[in-house]
């Protein structure tokens, strides 16, 4: 979906020329001094790539060697002006910005790939960052969120919106609990056991009395088995052990 000069020029330009000269107005003789980061822009509507271009005009430090409708094109582009960065909606027409991203990271490992993009869906931001982006910017930041989104990416560093910040962090935990999850198919019978009657409610006192074995051992065995999960609290074990168990349809009865 392309987005029009209401959504896209108007917001980049109404702010473009105070912000990027108070920008200007703090940098230091070092940075001044940097090279131009070159800078090739995706996007299907000429009306955004027209408002990024002149807003990335007045920049010092960032120099637009070409602007493209298709991603067919911009391959092209990458090719023959080797940009530091590409910036790209992540979807380009009808093509694929992600795929677009994930084979200039092939090719061109030292190209920088940041999207400037108004979705903002938590999947297409896991394919993009999966795919080797390096930015993931939407496009109601304003004009000095997006120079300085570039020049972050063209260093080498990385840059996400704040407004996806929840998502980032949620995935991140949840992508956390598949590791303990998948660490359980490591444990031994016994431990499964020992997490089973620990999901159950069971007590430590009763959990030894039901293994017949001391106190000391269970702790023994505990500190152990929290260790291989890497974790640290008996919630977290038994967390994990259920959500394992679900996935393996296992029910208390198995063990």
């Amino acid at each position: 979906m392309s987005v029009g000069p209401s959504s896209a020029e108007s917001k980049l330009n109404s702010r473009g020329d105070a912000l990027l000269q108070n920008r200007s107005s703090r940098m230091t003789p070092s940075t001044g001094n940097r090279d131009h980061a070159r800078v090739l822009l995706v996007d299907a509507s000429p009306f955004v790539l027209q408002g990024i271009q002149e807003v990335l005009a007045k920049s010092r430090h960032l120099r637009v060697v070409g602007t493209v409708r298709t991603t067919d094109e911009a391959l092209a582009a990458v090719r023959t002006s080797r940009p530091t960065v590409v910036v790209s909606e992540v979807e380009v027409g009808r093509a694929s910005g992600i795929d677009l991203c994930r084979t200039i990271r092939e090719s061109y490992p030292q190209i920088g790939v940041l999207f400037f993009t108004h979705r903002d869906e938590q999947h297409l931001l896991r394919s993009a960052i999966l795919a080797g982006a390096q930015g993931y910017l939407l496009k109601k930041a304003s004009a000095e969120a997006v120079v300085r989104g570039i020049e972050i990416v063209s260093e080498g560093l990385a840059i996400m919106d704040p407004q996806l910040t929840p998502q980032i962090i949620a995935w991140v935990r949840e992508q956390g609990r598949g590791v303990h999850v998948r660490r359980l198919y490591d444990c031994s019978a016994e431990e499964i056991r020992v997490l089973a009657l620990m999901s159950a409610g069971k007590t430590n006192k009763q959990i030894a009395q039901q293994l017949k074995i001391s106190l000391g051992s269970l702790s023994t065995r505990l500190r152990a088995l929290y260790k291989r999960l890497d974790i640290s609290r008996r919630a977290e074990a038994t967390r994990y052990f259920v959500e394992w168990r679900k996935e393996n349809h296992q029910t208390g009865d198995d063990f």
